[in-house]
């Protein structure tokens, strides 16, 4: 038997099980940002093996509604009075019968809607609704609520309810059904889905942890284009630096700490004066003169690299096509503002078409592309449809409207600018991957080759001059300049640069073969070149210590990837879905079904995966793929969705309360007379049902 989420909680690590506490007493288990922040931080701690930043609370029976696993039951003795929540009225009181059925009449805007909304945040409900004050009154005081409720034989609980504040969870047990807030909905993909708390807490976990991992793929993204950048050249190979230095790789189990760098990189007062010393008996000493030509070498092949990449990333090639694709965008654009004028001249809002209008569409079509592969096209603009920002309905007017707006989206002038603005995007971006090297490193790096002599000095002044005009170039491309500084031309200090490379190996080979050797002699050798490291690191500390940390951050982001790895939470589902969604609710929504007349319909039940995520549906039978909402009448649906709602509170308790608002919107006579014998039914297996209706 599959472990309830309870048991498979208690073997997660602690943020695990803060992190199923936040999403179970979120409002849709939809966590705040603050709360997305908090887990995020305690993933980064827990991959780090740091203390977590913030407080972790593991889940409990208590986080889940408390309801039902409690024998004894809980119901509603009163609501109100209530102080400044909608309009409602202060004085009011809505007194509750504990057992057969409370109905709640008024006629449209009355108040039914507000005490739906108080219940659904008092009580057990997949979406709560945001209380306001009255919108009409700006002097209105804090929000309060009179809630009276039994348990069991106790004596009635009178309590001062503060929505600010959490709902007491023993009315968790009662449960809420209207419009929004059902466990089935008809959904974008036309299959209504049932989603036990269990499931639906596992799943949002998942969901959560997918976005983490997609924000940590992207900063290791960001990490690997620095982490291919070589670290400074010129240390003698199989010095204690240079080996340090070699163990700055993700994969090495060995990797230095920055105190051991710091360390490394300070040379004492005697040592400084060893170093002085060395330096002059060893002045005019072959092997040092040797290793000094080494270190250029590999210098001045990394500088040929760099300006080679610099050459191709910053060419007067890329410049032509930045500035053309820039003019490209200029005529577009005008072109576009000529084709939005002449389409929206008559609109009552100015300036559709611009740039902040289509950040507004754009946003609408992603929204649609909820649950699916990619964005519409086109969004909604028929007649009925629903309108992605208001929701409603759109009427003849508004469907017209937003067939314009699809066609001018769609039309060749927006299609043109788009193409431009995402040429001109991509040019930009492959300039800002090309780095130009701090020129103060560069400089350092080729010190001790410019005192060579006068040429070689000459050479290094025509490199740090060229790779200045290369950051003002790239400076120029980026912003919008009419005129960019030019590309400089680096064929002749590459042919130099590799000329004094192969000249440099020579001189060193010849140099080395001079030398004498003497154990003494050689042992002074390498403590001059440890020593000259040192002082080397010490240059480059900065930039060694940001591989440092971009390595130790490489490495907490794959353990920040273990940490979110979505295969147990999958795992977990598969087996409550097979323990939760069982045949008897198969059958019990078939029941339903029939009951409220809707067995003319050919339905499919099914429970199914679909992206991570276990769904139990109903959908209809039928060639090819047809929406629901384009069969179903709008009584139909609500018909639908009740009796699903019906059986899935069929597995609890029977005497469990249920509040439902307005059962019988949109249904005709018939099938009202089900309804109504249906709550009946419930109310006579000693259930608390509570109706607010305007029938």
């Amino acid at each position: 038997m599959a472990k309830d989420l309870l048991g498979w909680a208690a073997e997660q690590p602690d943020w695990v099980k803060d992190s199923l506490r936040r999403i179970a007493i979120s409002a849709d288990y939809l966590v705040e940002q603050v709360d997305a922040d908090c887990i995020l931080d305690n993933v980064r701690a827990a991959a780090r093996a740091d203390s977590s930043v913030h407080p972790m609370i593991s889940i409990d029976a208590s986080h889940l509604g408390g309801g039902f696993g409690e024998a004894r039951r809980t119901v509603l003795v009163q609501l109100g009075p209530v102080q400044n929540i909608d309009r409602l009225a202060g004085g009011q009181k809505l007194r509750m019968a504990a057992v057969g059925i409370t109905l709640v009449y008024g006629e449209n805007g009355s108040g039914k809607s507000g005490y739906t909304r108080i219940a659904k945040r008092l009580c057990r409900s997949l979406t709560a609704d945001q209380l306001r004050g009255n919108v009409f009154d700006a002097t209105g005081g804090p929000m309060r609520v009179q809630v009276r409720y039994k348990i069991g034989d106790d004596a009635v609980t009178d309590i001062e309810w503060d929505p600010a504040t959490p709902a007491p969870s023993q009315l968790r047990q009662i449960s809420v059904f209207d419009s929004h807030n059902a466990r089935l909905y008809v959904d974008g993909e036309n299959r209504i889905a049932y989603l036990p708390r269990e499931i639906a807490i596992l799943e949002h976990h998942g969901e959560l942890c997918q976005r983490m991992a997609a924000k940590f793929s992207e900063e290791e993204k960001d990490l690997a284009s620095r982490l291919r950048v070589p670290l400074p050249a010129g240390y003698t190979s199989g010095s204690t630096v240079s080996l340090t230095l070699a163990k700055l790789d993700p994969k090495d189990s060995s990797l230095p700490t920055e105190d051991e760098l710091r360390k490394l990189s300070e040379l004492s007062t005697t040592e400084m004066e060893e170093l002085d010393r060395l330096e002059a008996e060893l002045a005019a000493d072959p092997v040092a003169l040797a290793a000094t030509r080494r270190r250029a070498v590999a210098v001045l092949k990394r500088v040929c690299e760099v300006l080679g990449g610099l050459r191709n990333g910053l060419s007067e090639t890329v410049g032509a096509a930045i500035a053309s694709t820039r003019r490209e965008l200029v005529q577009a654009e005008e072109a576009e503002k000529i084709a939005a004028s002449a389409t929206f001249a008559d609109e009552p809002v100015a300036n559709v078409g611009s740039q902040a209008w289509r950040i507004l569409f754009e946003a609408a079509r992603k929204f649609a592309a909820a649950g699916m592969e990619s964005a519409p096209e086109r969004l909604p603009e028929t007649t009925g449809d629903l309108c992605l920002l208001c929701l409603e309905p759109l009427t003849s007017s508004g469907a017209a409207r937003l067939a314009r707006f699809n066609d001018f989206v769609s039309g060749e002038a927006t299609k043109r600018a788009d193409a431009a603005r995402k040429a001109l995007q991509e040019l930009l971006a492959q300039v800002e991957q090309v780095k130009v090297p701090d020129v103060v490193i560069v400089e350092e790096s080729l010190a001790a080759y410019g005192q060579l002599n006068a040429t070689r000095a000459d050479t290094v002044v025509e490199i740090i001059r060229i790779l200045r005009e290369f950051e003002t170039r790239r400076t120029t491309l980026l912003n919008e300049t009419a005129n960019p500084a030019p590309a400089p031309d680096v064929a002749a200090i590459i042919t130099t640069a590799s000329a004094e490379v192969a000249c440099l190996e020579e001189e060193a080979v010849s140099l080395q073969q001079s030398a004498s050797h003497t154990e003494a002699l050689d042992a002074m050798r390498a403590r001059l070149a440890e020593l000259k490291d040192r002082v080397k690191l010490a240059n480059d500390l900065e930039t060694v210590l940001q591989r440092l940390w971009d390595v130790v951050e490489k490495r907490s982001l794959a353990s920040c990837q273990t940490q979110v790895a979505t295969r147990s939470i999958s795992t977990q589902i598969t087996a409550l879905r097979k323990q939760l969604v069982t045949e008897e609710l198969e059958r019990r929504i078939a029941e339903e079904i029939g009951s409220l007349d809707l067995n003319h319909l050919p339905f499919k039940v099914s429970d199914s995966s679909s992206g991570g995520k276990s769904l139990f549906s109903v959908g209809l039978q039928g060639a090819g793929a047809v929406k629901n909402n384009q069969v179903l009448s709008e009584g139909e649906q609500r018909a639908l969705a009740l009796a699903c709602f019906l059986a899935e509170i069929g597995g609890y308790d029977p005497r469990y309360g249920i509040i439902i608002d307005d059962p019988v919107s949109s249904l005709d006579h018939l099938r009202l007379r089900k309804v109504a014998q249906r709550l009946v039914a419930e109310a006579k297996k000693g259930r608390q049902v509570i109706i607010f209706t305007h029938n």
